[in-house]
């Protein structure tokens, strides 16, 4: 073993000294001391965990020669052979680098025969999920039905790729992450072992760098005494692992709450090139959720400035964020972006709500709404007001008809007319659409219009071009509803900001209608 490797040096020789998994460790520890064992036994979590640690030390205390308070002694020739991965009884696998079913059949066939001096013989197959299909299904047997004197110990990152099969012959063990106090506590022990002074907030550093991993904090913490040399010191421990600043998170959300752009790229673009532009957006989230419970506990009385909206909407688009900072050519220009999104929609949320409206306010708004609508629907349809009767009634009455499937493309694509001082009854059918609908659905219709209208006379059915049906309506609406809402953006003063900051142009395309 290689002593200058803390990973390696510190790595757990008895349960006791494994840091995190409390339960799991009681539970082998119990079923050891019950002479309950199962014959396979699945340990999963990600990276850095302990997985094939106590897989290990579970080996070792099924083979110990001297078990003493369901502990390895760790002094008899079992337990030494084990640390030095020498012992015959025990057959380490790297399914990584024996994928093929050969491999698995090999090692089953030898399964049948008896330990070659222990009690049992034990299977340690490390990241199993590796395995082929074919090397599963040749395990499933054996695992399923293995000798006596067989115990199959599998470690994995990802056991949601292990068929069902497979996981449900298994005692399953999932690894939790560390929580940053336990990191912290075992990275003080080791220092103090190791006579290295530090400063616990360079630990706390260290740990949130790690994500719950024994292993990712051990190797960060080499990285940091090497840098470091006599201290840990929080300085240079945030110098070396690009980690933010208090302040700086204090900085952006103090910007974001004037709703300075200036400010907010300048602090950007002083951040250190090693800072993770991620761990900044992490961060901001964890502040806005404690903003958003400081609004709830404190109603009425909390000296923050965020509206319960703003937060919202700062939350969401921060969290939104985060799936698209990979596709970022540069994540520091991706990230001030982000923050110029958030000051342009939440002053977008004040000025919507801009306090409360009273119910005379209400009124007045959806009075005016009314109006513009009407005038609006005037000025849409530009036809003689006669013909323009007629088909701005068959689409009214198509709404309410409440056609159904084809019946309601083909009314959609449809006019009516029923003029009885002529006794005469159309429906014109776009000729484009002819050989889309069937006769049946055609008669269907012409029914329909009977039953509904009340006509007894015959209903002609005409196919023709260029006629105002109802889907002509809707996409004449719809281009004009497009067209005054570009004209209101181009002349909003906030996306004026926009386009001259960034030399950008609005594409009218991309203008879509929003359903209320």
């Amino acid at each position: 073993m290689n002593d200058n490797i803390l990973a390696l040096k510190y790595r757990p020789k008895f349960f006791s000294e494994v840091v995190g998994q409390d339960q799991v460790i009681q539970t082998i520890q119990n079923s050891v001391k019950l002479g309950k064992l199962h014959n396979a036994y699945l340990f999963s979590g990600t990276r850095g965990m302990g997985k094939t640690t106590i897989a290990r030390l579970f080996a070792k205390i099924l083979l110990c020669d001297d078990v003493l308070n369901e502990e390895p002694c760790g002094k008899c020739s079992s337990c030494n052979e084990i640390s030095g991965t020498n012992h015959i009884d025990l057959i380490e696998i790297d399914a990584a680098s024996r994928t093929k079913v050969e491999d698995t059949r090999n090692l089953m066939e030898n399964v049948q025969y008896a330990p070659a001096r222990s009690k049992y013989k034990i299977y340690l197959i490390d990241e199993v999920h590796m395995l082929s299909t074919k090397s599963f299904n040749a395990l499933l047997k054996t695992i399923e039905e293995p000798p006596s004197h067989v115990k199959f110990l599998l470690a994995t990152t990802e056991s949601e790729k292990l068929p069902d099969t497979i996981l449900s012959r298994c005692l399953h063990f999932r690894l939790n992450s560390a929580t940053n106090t336990t990191l912290i506590e075992n990275l003080q022990n080791i220092l103090d072992k190791e006579n290295i002074s530090y400063e616990v907030d360079a630990l706390t550093i260290i740990a949130k760098n790690s994500f719950g991993s024994i292993r990712d904090s051990l190797s960060i913490l080499e990285r940091c005494i090497t840098y470091c040399k006599d201290e840990i010191s929080t300085e240079k421990v945030s110098e070396l692992l690009g980690d933010i600043n208090t302040s700086l998170i204090e900085k952006i959300t103090e910007s974001l709450k004037r709703k300075d752009e200036t400010s907010i790229i300048q602090l950007i673009e002083g951040v250190n090139d090693s800072t993770d532009c991620m761990l900044i957006i992490d961060e901001l989230i964890k502040t806005f959720y404690k903003l958003m419970i400081d609004n709830i506990t404190n109603k009425g009385s909390s000296e923050n400035d965020f509206t319960d909206e703003d937060i919202q909407l700062v939350y969401q688009i921060l969290l939104a964020s985060k799936r698209d900072y990979i596709y970022a050519p540069d994540k520091r220009d991706y990230l001030i972006m982000v923050l110029l999104r958030l000051i342009i929609f939440s002053d977008r949320v004040n000025k919507k709500s801009n306090g409360n409206l009273s119910n005379d306010n209400i009124k007045d708004v959806e009075e005016k709404n009314k109006d513009f609508k009407s005038a609006h629907q005037d000025q849409k349809i530009n036809k003689s007001s006669e013909k323009k009767s007629l088909e701005m009634l068959w689409y009214d009455n198509v709404k309410n008809m409440k056609f159904n499937g084809l019946l309601e493309h083909l009314a959609n694509h449809s006019v009516f007319y029923s003029m009885p001082d002529n006794n005469k009854n159309m429906l014109k059918i776009s000729s484009h659409k002819k050989d889309v609908y069937p006769d049946n659905c055609v008669n269907d219709l012409v029914k329909q219009l009977k039953e509904y209208f009340q006509i007894d006379d015959k209903i002609e059915v005409i196919y023709e071009e260029n006629i105002l049906t109802p889907m002509a309506i809707d996409r004449a609406n719809n281009e004009s509803d497009v067209n005054d809402r570009y004209d209101k953006i181009k002349d909003d003063p906030d996306v004026n900001k926009l386009k001259k900051l960034f030399n950008a142009d609005i594409e009218k395309s991309s203008i879509k209608k929003i359903i209320e």
